[in-house]
């Protein structure tokens, strides 16, 4: 004869179930938030680390600026010296080279800058992390930087043509005087696109006054000054027409 024995625990009820779904809810909530609390932690020490290497990175480049401003005005200095060797010779063809008002120099550096821990914030999201002021200053500052390092390069390629005519002969006084002209142009776009790289460092200086500069925009006018500043008072009224013309295109 079969024996049948009571259960030794109480059937489970409904209420009994809701208890245990709501316990394991209750522990599902608690290990998400302490996730969510873990990874909070872990972006608040990792944004602080990359807060210190991107100081580190501003200060590196900071140093590198005041060398490229040094070495800008070298340049410049260099390209006006080339020109009016170049324009010389034109205006006195025969002249030989020891009898010029100078000898050419063709030296420019590209421009250097480091970026590896920018690079880095925006790939792994740390930038995210950061307020939007700082975020965008962030941004402001190495946008600069790549439009610089760009423009440094169509620099160099610039003062590369000038001076192509070197790998045959090294003495300008020897060129014809369509090669002639045809180098002074070269080195007339060289200036041009050098003082465009200029530009740069002067919006750098306005966008960061902060930092000590060499160049600034004030400093640049003299490479390109107007008509208005060479001469104020002669050209007071014409200057004062196209005022007056761009004022009535512009709306108020």
């Amino acid at each position: 004869m079969l024996d049948v024995h009571p259960p030794h625990s109480p059937t489970h009820t409904w209420k009994d179930f809701f208890i245990h779904i709501a316990t394991i809810v209750v522990g599902l909530l608690i290990a998400v938030g302490l996730e969510q609390i873990v990874e909070r932690v872990h972006q608040r020490y990792e944004l602080r680390d990359t807060r210190e290497e991107l100081a580190h990175e501003f200060e590196a480049n900071r140093e590198n600026i005041k060398a490229d401003e040094v070495k800008w005005l070298s340049t410049t200095a260099q390209l006006q010296n080339d020109l009016l060797v170049l324009q010389y010779i034109r205006q006195h063809p025969g002249t030989a080279q020891t009898e010029l008002p100078g000898d050419l120099r063709w030296v420019q550096l590209p421009f250097q800058w480091d970026h590896a821990v920018w690079d880095a914030a925006q790939q792994n999201g740390v930038v995210r992390l950061m307020p939007l002021k700082e975020a965008n200053s962030n941004q402001e500052f190495y946008t600069i930087m790549a439009t610089m390092a760009e423009q440094s390069l169509h620099d160099w390629d610039a003062i590369n043509d000038a001076h192509r005519f070197d790998l045959v002969d090294p003495d300008p006084t020897h060129l014809s005087p369509q090669k002639l002209d045809d180098v002074i142009q070269l080195t007339a776009t060289a200036l041009e696109k050098h003082i465009q790289f200029g530009y740069s460092f002067g919006r750098y200086a306005q966008e960061f006054p902060d930092v000590p500069h060499t160049i600034t925009w004030t400093s640049l006018s003299q490479f390109r000054p107007e008509p208005i500043n060479l001469d104020p008072k002669g050209m007071a009224a014409a200057h004062q027409r196209t005022t007056d013309r761009l004022k009535a295109a512009t709306p108020q």
